[in-house]
């Protein structure tokens, strides 16, 4: 049986309240003003926090039946020489082991959560109340105050939450928890018909801050302006979870009238990456020790893409040392800014590891926006790559989409990768991953195929 909307509603704001309290607490203040005491440290003072972290990290990571065997025989007096001995942690073997990592009871107050995973399986990761507090600490400090904002501000977010059956026909397609001033709308529900709602409701609810998924943004942005529409200017627009194309910025920062910063982290709160006011992408060394490494495991260049390996320095109740993400990225071959913050610098956030496309001729590509230069009648693409020789960009088309647009996408599709046949396929809908995340390019090559093209072993 389901329950009237203002019955849910009532919980949302019954659920909030709690919520608010577990994360917002003394904890969350403490470790925000630890951040950005550390914010305008040296290079060198941040390398011996790192150290001063791992060393306490290694010896909780003893107590645990996975890394006890790892860690006994290592010499552990250089923390950082240490670490780069220790093998990768897989998401499969935290998915299989999450148990085997844990370095002692969970404290009273533990909670598990679950993230989606690719294979079906989810990961299951402890979260005690001050990590809980970190989760929202470091980018309180890293990214809403960058942006000048902060927690306290009216915000709305388009992100994976379930906020309404997903049977429901009529709004609202949104809950609000009053108590941390949060409106939850759905990206599930973001249909034609449904826009206005939408757009009604945000023009009432006027939030400081619009965060979500870039391209939930970018579909309710897009509707905005091709309606002749308007809502009030916000302060900053928060994007995660996705890859932020130029012409995606371009939108969000026409519709609300402000700048967007961008951030990445990880459920497993074992990094944390956000943009400065230069926009510049700055690894928070103090979250989480980041490494970019090939497919062989080893380190990276700067400009050269590759996986990104992180190891938090928070979670001692349940050590995630050297974890492959599965997202690739890039080190930044230039790593001054002008903001003067001496935080690593990622050149850019390319996507998920396993869906670079390799060319015939060994070349490996994971971003496609200059394929569709030239073509303004698209409202959302997505590359293919089915073979080393074919790839199928699906298209929702705008207005206006012609075979000339067509003609466009695939003779930039030879300019950026060659010889390869290139298939533009009209669709109505681009379907999401499991937690809504949508993906703009998808590589089927096995790793057999790549390796063949890339002469890698």
């Amino acid at each position: 049986m389901r329950s009237p909307i203002w019955v849910q509603q009532a919980l949302v704001a019954v659920y909030g309240a709690w919520w608010y309290r577990r994360r917002f607490n003394p904890a969350f203040h403490r470790i925000v003003d630890e951040f950005e005491q550390r914010e305008r440290c040296t290079a060198d003072q941040f390398h011996a926090y790192q150290a001063t972290q791992l060393a306490t990290l290694f010896g909780h990571a003893a107590k645990s039946a996975y890394y006890k065997p790892l860690l006994t025989a290592l010499d552990t007096r250089d923390p950082h020489t240490a670490l780069a001995k220790l093998p990768f942690l897989t998401k499969e073997t935290l998915r299989r082991s999450a148990t085997q990592l844990l370095t002692a009871t969970p404290p009273r107050g533990t909670i598990i959560q679950r993230s989606s995973g690719t294979t079906g399986t989810p990961s299951e990761i402890y979260f005690t109340r001050e990590l809980h507090s970190f989760e929202l600490a470091v980018p309180e400090a890293r990214n809403l105050r960058w942006a000048g904002v902060d927690y306290r501000s009216r915000r709305v977010m388009f992100g994976a939450r379930k906020i309404a059956r997903w049977d429901q026909a009529e709004p609202p397609f949104w809950r609000v928890n009053p108590v941390e001033s949060m409106a939850y709308c759905s990206i599930y529900h973001l249909s034609p018909k449904n826009m206005h709602s939408y757009v009604k409701f945000l023009a009432a609810y006027h939030p400081a801050v619009v965060m979500g998924y870039p391209a939930s943004l970018t579909t309710l942005a897009s509707f905005i302006l091709e309606n002749g529409l308007r809502l009030p200017s916000a302060r900053a627009v928060i994007t995660t979870s996705e890859t932020v194309t130029a012409e995606t910025r371009r939108l969000l920062e026409q519709v609300w009238g402000c700048k967007v910063w961008d951030r990445y982290g990880a459920v497993e709160c074992c990094l944390f990456a956000s943009q400065c006011e230069h926009g510049r992408y700055h690894v928070s060394p103090d979250a989480g020790l980041v490494e970019i490494v090939d497919a062989a495991g080893k380190p990276c260049a700067p400009g050269v893409i590759g996986e990104v390996v992180a190891t938090g320095l928070h979670n001692m109740l349940q050590p995630l040392i050297r974890y492959r993400l599965g997202d690739a990225a890039r080190w930044a071959v230039d790593q001054s800014c002008a903001c003067g913050r001496a935080m690593p610098i990622l050149e850019a956030i390319e996507g998920r590891f396993e869906d670079i496309c390799v060319t015939p001729d060994g070349r490996e590509v994971l971003r496609f926006d200059t394929v569709f230069k030239g073509v303004a009648t698209i409202r959302e693409a997505q590359v293919i790559q089915r073979a080393p020789d074919l790839f199928h960009i699906l298209v929702i088309p705008a207005a206006g989409f012609s075979d000339a647009d067509v003609r466009t996408l695939q003779a930039n599709m030879q300019l950026h990768v060659g010889d390869v046949r290139t298939e533009i396929v009209r669709v109505t809908e681009i379907p999401r991953s499991s937690s809504g995340k949508f993906r703009a390019v998808l590589c089927e090559l096995t790793a057999e195929q790549k390796r063949g093209l890339t002469g890698r072993v």
